[in-house]
């Protein structure tokens, strides 16, 4: 059969079937929602049609980042397979703008709900650019939802907390909102805000994804050979001229600058590799020896000094909503759809690792006090909402605690500092979470792990998480390898270690903190090779950059 006939068979089967369905459902009450899936579309793809357009302007269009796979956009979630007064339809890309004008009506007073949305299969424009993100487009209200002239309007929900952008888990809630059905459902109801449709932020997103891998690829190299570079120099010792050594030292303390670097690019105007590589070079280079005028003083005051700067790095990405996570250079976008706001789990060993660099030129209760601050920044609503980050934040004042006061505390009392500290301080972010009307992936797990067996189910997950992405990535097998190796290093340091960590303990304690820490951050996240990985390149990073550069430089005890 020809596609034309193909094509008339469809136009008559939807004139006998569907047009005298949706005109029934308009008879049933005085609102009905219209739900029409387009395989293969995407934003552009959806706004190229004309009928589309018009419709967004009666509402608005957004990014709908996909997390229901190829189930069905409504019925998916444990609803029952029909909702009185919806219909969900599926029309190709190529007869969408045709439908559109015979099932959305122009007169009438019959309030009405309509959305338009791409969902699996991705098209080949889409797949070519590595694109994960579907078009949206909804409109409500009286008709005429098709005007001819007005600008389209944008998207969001409370499941993301970004402009522009939805999941299609929100599709159902939406609907079920509309119809005024009582719903208990994963997702929030969508809202039409003030445009423009997000395809900037689109763009950006496209940017990133053509170029974050290799990127990432070229800092962790750049890592590896400081590291492994760092390593030979302190093993052949006088051999190597000391330029040589100290240029291995400062590249080792580089890792804290590179990864904030890493972050701080998706906050550029244009992301080009033109752009996003001097920037990341530049900040890496600067953003570390920026501190070298205090090698003289005191080789220690360095890696406390980008610690500050990093800390304060993160509290301007706070305060500019973290849109810089949005499309950052290592790690995911949060357009992908794992966390869509907050501390990106990518980024919790930089923050672990920075905290104690600056905590060992400080009393042990000062320390104290500033890794508990940060795991409340890490772990609270409008803040990082981030809960594996908090617990690895907080578990890391508690051992830094148990630690320092080892002699006083002993090793049970110690353990038990470190449990109760970890314990108290998440159940403050547990209870903040469980208050505030901010909707975020805590409250969320709140809510879905109920009773012992949900919280152990939810846990399994996140641990097959951290599983598959090894399986993804091999290389991400590094940290998770290199932190019982580094931590059996400072327990047990080999001679070339050992004059910088017998010089100052509160360093040497830092270090190690550092290190377990991040094997906390990768038990308690779901990603957690990434969530530990900066806590190794900082724990590492630090004992062979300071080993190296000591040996030109005052160091003591502060």
């Amino acid at each position: 059969m020809t596609r034309a006939r193909l094509g008339a068979l469809a136009a008559v089967l939807v004139s006998m079937i569907v047009l005298p369905a949706v005109a029934a459902l308009a008879q049933e009450g005085d609102r009905r929602a219209l739900v029409v899936e387009v395989p293969q579309a995407s934003l552009e793809e959806l706004m190229n049609v004309p009928e589309v357009q018009a419709l967004a302007r009666s509402g608005g269009a957004g990014l709908l980042v996909p997390q229901l796979g190829r189930r069905n956009l409504v019925y998916g979630q444990s609803l029952p397979d029909e909702v009185g007064g919806s219909m969900i339809l599926r029309i190709g890309l190529p007869d969408l703008g045709r439908w559109l004008d015979r099932l959305v009506p122009t007169s009438g007073g019959d309030e009405q709900l309509i959305i338009v949305a791409g969902v699996d299969p991705r098209s080949p424009a889409m797949r070519a650019d590595k694109d994960g993100l579907f078009g949206i487009v909804m409109a409500s209200g009286e008709p005429d939802l098709l005007p001819a002239e007005g600008p389209p309007g944008s998207l969001t929900s409370d499941s993301t907390h970004r402009k522009g952008v939805v999941t299609d888990l929100d599709v159902a809630p939406t609907v079920l909102d509309f119809l005024d059905i009582g719903y208990d459902v994963v997702g929030s109801p969508i809202e039409i805000i003030p445009g423009p449709p997000p395809f900037e932020l689109h763009e950006r997103y496209l940017a990133q994804r053509r170029m974050y891998v290799p990127i990432g690829t070229a800092g962790a190299i750049y890592l590896a050979i400081a590291g492994l570079g760092a390593i030979a120099m302190l093993a052949l010792g006088s051999r190597i001229p000391r330029d040589v050594r100290r240029i291995f030292g400062w590249a080792c303390l580089s890792v804290a600058a590179l990864a904030t670097s890493l972050l701080a690019a998706g906050h550029l105007l244009d992301l080009t590799y033109a752009t996003v590589v001097p920037f990341v070079a530049l900040v890496t280079v600067f953003g570390t020896l920026a501190f070298a005028p205090l090698e003289h003083r005191d080789v220690l005051l360095i890696p406390a000094g980008i610690g500050i700067a990093v800390l304060a790095y993160f509290a301007v990405e706070a305060i500019l909503a973290w849109t810089a996570t949005l499309t950052p250079f290592v790690g995911g976008s949060e357009l992908d759809g794992g966390r869509f706001y907050g501390l990106p789990n990518a980024f919790i060993g930089l923050l672990i690792g920075a905290s104690l660099w600056i905590a060992q030129r400080l009393r042990t209760l000062a320390g104290f006090g500033l890794l508990v601050a940060v795991a409340l920044f890490a772990g609270l609503p409008y803040l990082g909402a981030n809960l594996g980050g908090a617990v690895s934040l907080f578990a890391a004042a508690g051992l830094w605690l148990a630690i320092r006061e080892r002699e006083l505390l002993g090793v049970w009392k110690g353990i038990g500092v470190v449990v109760a500290v970890t314990v108290l301080g998440n159940a403050v972010i547990l209870a903040a979470h469980a208050i505030s009307p901010f909707e975020t992936h805590v409250s969320r797990f709140e809510e879905r792990a109920t009773g012992l067996a949900g919280v152990l189910e939810r846990i399994g997950d996140r641990f097959q998480v951290g599983f598959d992405l090894i399986a993804w990535n091999p290389f991400a097998l590094i940290p998770v390898i290199g932190l019982p190796i580094a931590i059996a290093a400072v327990l047990r340091p080999p001679a070339a270690l050992r004059p910088s960590l017998r010089r100052s303990p509160a360093w040497r304690d830092a270090i190690l903190v550092t290190l377990l820490a991040g094997a906390v951050a990768y038990l308690a996240n779901d990603s957690g090779p990434a969530a530990a990985g900066f806590a190794f390149g900082l724990g590492l990073g630090g004992l062979l950059g300071v080993s190296l550069l000591s040996e030109a430089g005052k160091m003591g005890e502060p």
